[in-house]
């Protein structure tokens, strides 16, 4: 006997055994036909005038189903109406306010879990107005702070050099031979110029009817000392993140590479982004593998050399990789650059040249490119933890100390110096802490959290307060907190600065709980041994706390 649907049951067996066959239908089709053998016709006949009761039978099966089929329909549509309808699964209960007599609990109740007691924990809440600390863990103690160093330099870059000031290229005519222009090029560390800015400075050269220049002199002696933090890890070197900072800068100092496969046993085939920009030598020891292969591919600078050592392995399958690499010779690639720009315009050159300290003074300059403010400088400091523009600030800061004009001293030292002074003067306790650089990757830099609790509650009260506040990323909203806090009730009130470093997680900033005043805080982790995914879910527990503090 056939199956049935159980939602059908019981059918009648007989409309499963319906008297007919495939072949009665093809004889039915021809009924009508004739044909010269008699025996032929004769057995046509006889086959259809066999098939009409059963057609007819056919045909009245077919309608007692469809009536029975429509009875079963409105009998189950009746039934499903009749049963009572399960309502939506409620949303989630809100979470209960956490009074300001229980944060001491809560946070405690977050960081002492058994899997987490034996890392280093510095935290201090405190309102924004500075009357009340709610919350302190080894606040007066000093941590490695990562990035948070960024909240001091881009604090002391607004008081030192001004909201609207821009870094400037410039291009200063220079006393030629006969009809021929001499150009001095002069770099102050603008982290933001690219190849179209140079075109921009192209372009103005072009309007002033320069069609051949004898000689440009390139300065790249704008800051003093080395271009590379000498507290840096070997390791960072490598990185887009850690460039040389100088003041004939170009594409943030970075050119990528991109490494793609070739045939099985066959080195990878790599193409930089800009090859005119390129002074490094490549030691090419990939290889291309099968595609059932898993690929990882790194560059590795090699010490004392311009060399990068390209290892790892690639499916013959697998799409092209971006690595990220820094140049080696920012000046030298920033001439190449700008010389390859000019030859575009149809500028010719007879002789370049690098040279340090050159004056400009009463030379008439010819053609400039401008930075964006140093306000929209510390937003992409700030919002992306941009190591280079931090450097850039702290350099910068370092030109405007007296000394610069009268030592050779480093600038990135005067940079600090200034801070110290800054610092001191909004009454931070100059043993909380110690700076070694303006972005946060030198371990050497220690800071306790107390201290950026003072920069933040001073900074807001100040003129520029605003734009300090709002160059800061937004919980679940933007810059590195965009993909944090989501969902939660802290979404969209702290505005903070994240910090990452093997070991260290670290958040501070502001937040605005619904049900409390303004507060400030500083939360940083060290010795931990996790991966930061998970120790940044651990820090936004504790956000999640602030958010719902109350007065009770």
């Amino acid at each position: 006997m056939p199956s049935v649907s159980p939602i059908l049951s019981p059918i009648p067996y007989f409309l499963f055994s319906i008297p007919y066959s495939s072949r009665d239908f093809v004889v039915d089709a021809r009924c009508d036909r004739t044909g010269d053998r008699s025996s032929r016709l004769r057995i046509e006949k006889i086959r259809c005038k066999s098939i009409v009761p059963q057609l007819f039978l056919f045909r009245q099966t077919i309608a007692i189903t469809c009536g029975w089929l429509l009875v079963q329909l409105f009998t189950m549509l009746s039934v499903r109406a009749q049963q009572p309808q399960v309502a939506p699964p409620a949303p989630p209960a809100p979470l209960a306010a956490v009074c300001t007599s229980q944060i001491s609990t809560a946070i405690s109740a977050i960081i002492d879990r058994p899997e987490l007691r034996r890392y280093r924990w510095g935290i201090v809440v405190q309102t924004l107005d500075g009357n009340t600390q709610l919350y302190n863990r080894d606040g007066d103690r000093l941590f490695i702070p990562a990035s948070n160093v960024k909240l001091i330099t881009t604090a002391v870059a607004l008081r030192q050099l001004g909201a609207t000031t821009r870094l400037r290229t410039s291009v200063y005519q220079l006393p030629g031979n006969g009809n021929l222009s001499n150009l001095l090029v002069v770099g102050r560390g603008d982290p933001s110029l690219t190849v179209s800015g140079l075109q921009s400075i192209g372009q103005q050269l072009q309007q002033r009817g320069i069609k051949q220049i004898g000689q440009i002199s390139f300065d790249d002696g704008y800051f003093r000392g080395e271009q590379i933090n000498g507290d840096w890890e070997w390791g960072d070197l490598s990185t887009d993140y850690a460039p040389a900072i100088n003041g004939l800068m170009l594409n943030q100092n970075s050119n990528p590479l991109t490494v793609s496969s070739q045939q099985v046993g066959m080195p990878l085939k790599y193409v930089w982004k800009d090859p005119s920009l390129n002074t490094w030598l490549v030691d090419n020891q990939s290889i291309t593998v099968l595609a059932s292969q898993e690929g990882n591919i790194s560059a590795t600078a090699i010490f004392g050399k311009p060399v990068i050592r390209l290892t790892g392995k690639l499916a013959i399958d697998a799409p092209p990789t971006q690595i990220d690499l820094p140049l080696a010779d920012p000046a030298q690639s920033f001439i190449s650059a700008f010389r390859q720009t000019l030859i575009r315009s149809s500028i010719k050159i007879d002789s370049v040249r690098s040279i340090s300290g050159q004056s400009t003074i009463n030379l008439p300059e010819l053609a400039a490119i401008n930075s964006p403010t140093i306000s929209e400088l510390i937003t992409e400091t700030n919002q992306r933890s941009n190591n280079i523009y931090a450097e850039v600030l702290l350099k910068s800061i370092g030109r405007t100390h007296p000394q610069h004009y009268t030592s050779n001293e480093d600038t990135s030292n005067l940079g600090i110096a200034l801070v110290k002074q800054n610092l001191t003067s909004i009454g931070v306790d100059s043993q909380a802490y110690r700076l070694s650089d303006g972005s946060g990757l030198s371990r050497h830099n220690l800071v306790a959290p107390t201290a950026f609790v003072r920069v933040l509650s001073t900074m807001a009260t100040t003129p520029m307060g605003q734009i300090y506040r709002d160059s800061l990323p937004l919980s679940g909203t933007s810059g590195s907190l965009k993909n944090r806090m989501k969902g939660t009730v802290a979404q969209g009130i702290v505005r903070a600065k994240t910090g990452s470093l093997s070991g260290v997680a670290s958040l501070s900033g502001y937040i605005n709980p619904p049900q409390y005043s303004p507060l400030v805080f500083s939360i940083i982790l060290n010795q931990h041994d996790r991966p930061t995914s998970q120790m940044t879910k651990v820090i936004d527990e504790i956000m999640v706390v602030l958010a719902r503090l109350k007065q009770c």
